[in-house]
């Protein structure tokens, strides 16, 4: 059991998979992302910049089997601005709630309960319309390893569904993160 928590923690927090590289101060990043933003094609940027549901999360491996770390009915927020700030939210909608009214007063498995079942993060983003990747320059993020970090993703989109997919190492095992997202209007 203790395993399962941690690999969903370790899976919600790669979200849509991929390894993290770390970088200098953050102001140098979104920098950067405004000026990639900014040189990208008129076609791309409609269909990123947004508000998104999660619609579908799952992890495949090698082996093509299929696991779904925040169950099948997984909820979640994407928010790509214009200006080159993302923001992200997932979270599993049967993680058990506190005892008590007091997110103060919580037992250990309550807490990890709680975070294994919830991941989020924000910065910048920057997009690359060729290799069709984002890359997710991390300032703030519920996992503190990962704050100063960019995030690779690899992305399909129609204007109407996005697909986040990347590759994930947990336990010397390979697999596929994929995330859909329909747009909100």
């Amino acid at each position: 059991m203790k395993n399962h928590h941690l690999l969903s923690l370790l899976i919600a927090v790669f979200i849509s998979g991929c390894a993290g590289v770390g970088h200098g101060p953050i102001e140098k990043n979104a920098d950067a992302a405004k000026g990639k933003i900014n040189s990208m094609s008129g076609e791309v940027m409609p269909k990123l910049v947004g508000s998104w549901k999660l619609i579908s999360f799952h992890i495949q491996d090698s082996s093509g089997q299929k696991a779904y770390p925040f169950g099948k009915n997984a909820r979640g927020r994407l928010i790509y601005e214009p200006d080159g700030r993302m923001a992200v939210q997932l979270m599993d909608p049967n993680r058990p709630c506190f005892k008590s009214g007091d997110p103060l007063v919580t037992s250990e498995a309550e807490v990890r309960a709680a975070f294994g079942g919830y991941t989020a993060y924000y910065g910048t983003y920057s997009v690359n319309p060729e290799e069709r990747t984002i890359v997710h320059h991390i300032e703030a993020c519920i996992l503190p390893n990962w704050v100063g970090t960019d995030q690779l993703r690899h992305f399909e989109s129609n204007g109407r569904y996005l697909t986040l997919k990347g590759t994930l190492l947990l336990g010397g095992a390979q697999g596929t993160v994929s995330l859909v997202w329909e747009r909100l209007p």
